[in-house]
């Protein structure tokens, strides 16, 4: 009877030892866990950081030529017509339509994906970045323009690294 009595009981502490043996081990791998995906995350935030970075200097590369060749086929002509009074400043604001179409047709869709995980309305990003760099590519071809006139013939290239 004594000997079914300590079984009984050892068994029952075996058993409870077992439980907290168990549960910490449970807890520590539950940490263990925890850890490692708050380490993914934050690799994975790292990741969507580089990628919209990479993301705003394409944005910045495109909305830059495409502003670019718009001022120096279109911009200028009609900014001298709306002058005269030849056209209406409506032709002038429907450049910068045409530009925003013309740099979402350009982007590719990991850089529009890389942009959308970070910022929750890319058509207002990409006009902010129109309306950013203008002054910039207006200036430059002023510049130019000014240049030609007082020195005929302009080393290009030598200009540009000046207006920097």
């Amino acid at each position: 009877m004594w000997k079914e009595i300590f079984l009984s009981a050892a068994g029952a502490v075996g058993v409870t030892l077992a439980l907290l043996i168990l549960t910490d081990v449970f807890a520590i791998l539950g940490a263990f866990f925890q850890k490692k995906k708050a380490e993914a995350q934050a690799e994975q935030n790292q990741m969507l950081t580089a990628a919209y970075d990479m993301a705003i200097r394409v944005l910045d590369s495109i909305t830059q030529t495409t502003l670019s060749r718009i001022e120096t086929t279109k911009a200028a002509a009609i900014r001298q017509a709306v002058k005269n009074g030849e056209k209406g400043y409506t032709e002038l604001t429907g450049l910068s339509e045409e530009a925003y179409q013309d740099i979402v047709r350009q982007l590719s869709p990991s850089v529009e994906k890389a942009l959308e995980g970070c910022v929750k309305n890319t058509e207002a990003l990409i006009r902010n970045k129109i309306e950013e760099l203008l002054p910039e590519v207006k200036e430059r071809y002023k510049l130019i323009g000014s240049a030609k006139e007082t020195k005929g013939n302009v080393n290009l290239r030598e200009l540009l690294r000046q207006s920097d």
